[in-house]
């Protein structure tokens, strides 16, 4: 999210279909490493989250999987205006800084190339 708003005037959320208690340690040092300000102090749920037109990225296969079922429309009741799926692998699996940075690395150049191709009327959910 906090990458999404550096590159867009879109509005951005956050959330997770399991999220945790707090966001990952590493997460945070690798967003001061970056000068990354954090748009939220607590991972979120994305029940409630999602509204009608709004723009899902998912970054996590499990998240999208759970999200997006085979047997049909996402989850959460929202008509949505697109999905993204990104694989990116778990820096937490590994707990290094160079997993976070590769995250990093990984997201921002996905941000970078999807947030000018995205209208502005339309709204994004980071999953």
């Amino acid at each position: 999210a906090a990458l999404w708003q550096q590159a867009s005037s879109i509005p951005v959320a956050s959330g997770g279909t399991h999220p945790g208690a707090a966001i990952a340690p590493g997460a945070v040092s690798a967003a001061r490493r970056h000068g990354l300000k954090l748009v939220q102090e607590r991972p979120r749920s994305l029940d409630g989250l999602l509204r009608d037109g709004d723009y899902v990225v998912t970054v996590c296969d499990a998240a999208h999987e759970e999200f997006f079922p085979a047997e049909g429309g996402p989850g959460g009741g929202a008509r949505l205006a697109g999905v993204s799926h990104w694989s990116v692998p778990d820096p937490v699996a590994a707990g290094t800084s160079a997993a976070f940075d590769a995250a990093y690395e990984d997201i921002a150049g996905r941000v970078a190339d999807l947030a000018p191709r995205l209208a502005p009327q339309t709204s994004a959910t980071a999953s």
